[in-house]
């Protein structure tokens, strides 16, 4: 889950820093990563949608030199003032995931706010949705703060420039670092950009002062690790959550009464393709082969048939489907119990999800009510039609 404040103060030891870079990926990105791997320095590289998407070539060089791949959202705007004016913040993180998250399986996937802004209500936004928040880490700050793009602009050579992160890095003595392998919104500034030659000329420098260099994933400060210990609760239609039944069997019931019991909490790994494994937080998956049998049941092993499709249905719901193509959903008739029974869309439970934040959804309107009401008739007057 994303903090409501900017993840700063973390804690590394002296002469200790974590480089990072924003806006890219930029034409030169793909030689920054190249020479810090032939260094051994690893560093996380937050990149924006609509450059990652013209350039997955760079993604994949900067996975395999062992970099790490954070959000920095699509289009690069100021999020707080975006989510004031009605701006949709959580497509701006998910477009960006959906061409990042498959370097990020099994891992955390890290965000930085555009411009460092950052606010509560941001964070609400995107907690109430899995998918532009589960297993998230966020949003990291930095103590060395991005100053080449400022003195690009200037006209600012490049040693300038580093011996203006330099004596920064020295003030400090440790921290995270910021710089720019490309430039979102500042075209005059982009064409000016000489990151791959800073890069070139500080990172030695730093290492001859007697600096060494971690990548996020290996600094333990309770700010970036607690979020990967994330769990959610799934609320049915009818108000009620699934959980691990208290039967002997194995088998789970939509009869849940509190989202933050314990038996109530679940975990997800993406396993690509749009597919998920759920697991209890005891740490048992879901399973179910309905041809065999209908009913859901807790194993200790995944296979095939413990995989299933996760389709967003909008901010915070839900459908989950089995392999078969079976949709989930509770049944009275059997106990409330979990069957993979649906056949058809229009019979599968719509999932509410439930984070262990103090993100929340907003309540229907009635206008919303009302539109709702009208889809559900155009729908049916497409069946008539159409029948």
């Amino acid at each position: 889950m994303l903090a409501p404040k900017n993840i700063t103060d973390i804690e590394l030891p002296p002469r200790t820093l974590c480089l990072t870079y924003d806006d890219g990926p930029g034409p030169d990105t793909a030689q920054i990563g190249e020479f810090l791997s032939g260094l051994g320095v690893r560093a996380t590289f937050f990149v924006v949608g609509k450059f990652a998407l013209e350039r997955p070539q760079v993604l994949d060089a900067l996975h395999a030199g062992g970099h790490l791949i954070g959000n920095h959202t699509f289009e690069h705007p100021d999020m707080p003032y975006y989510v004031s004016v009605g701006g949709n913040v959580r497509d701006q993180v998910i477009r960006t995931n959906t061409l990042i998250q498959k370097y990020n399986r099994g891992r955390a996937t890290y965000l930085r706010a555009t411009y460092g802004k950052w606010s509560p209500e941001v964070a609400d936004e995107l907690n109430v949705d899995i998918l532009s928040s589960y297993r998230h880490v966020g949003p990291i700050y930095w103590d060395i703060d991005g100053v080449d793009c400022y003195l690009w602009g200037l006209g600012r050579s490049v040693q300038e420039v580093a011996q203006a992160y330099l004596e920064a890095i020295e003030k400090k003595g440790r921290g995270i670092v910021v710089m720019h392998d490309a430039t979102a919104d500042m075209d005059t500034v982009a064409a000016k950009n000489q990151t791959l030659a800073l890069t070139r000329l500080l990172v030695p420098q730093l290492q001859a002062l007697g600096y060494r260099f971690v990548g996020l994933d290996e600094i333990e400060d309770a700010q970036l690790t607690s979020p990967l210990a994330d769990t959610f609760s799934l609320q049915g239609p009818d108000g009620r959550y699934l959980r691990c039944a208290p039967a002997a069997d194995s088998t789970l019931d939509c009869a849940g009464t509190r989202a933050r019991e314990h038996d109530a909490r679940f975990e997800m790994e993406h396993k690509g393709h749009g597919k998920v494994i759920l697991r209890s937080a005891d740490g048992r998956c879901l399973r179910v082969d309905p041809d065999v049998d209908p009913t859901v049941r807790l194993c200790e092993e995944a296979d095939v048939f413990a995989l299933f499709d996760l389709i967003p249905v909008d901010a915070g719901r839900l459908m989950l489907r089995s392999h078969n193509g079976n949709y989930l959903a509770g049944e009275a008739a059997a106990g409330h119990a979990l069957r993979a029974g649906a056949k058809y869309m229009r019979q599968a439970w719509c999932w509410r999800y439930v984070p262990g934040t103090r993100a929340h959804l907003k309540p229907i309107s009635l206008s919303q009510k009302l539109d709702h009401v009208r889809r559900r008739l155009l729908f049916v007057k497409s069946k008539l039609l159409n029948g």
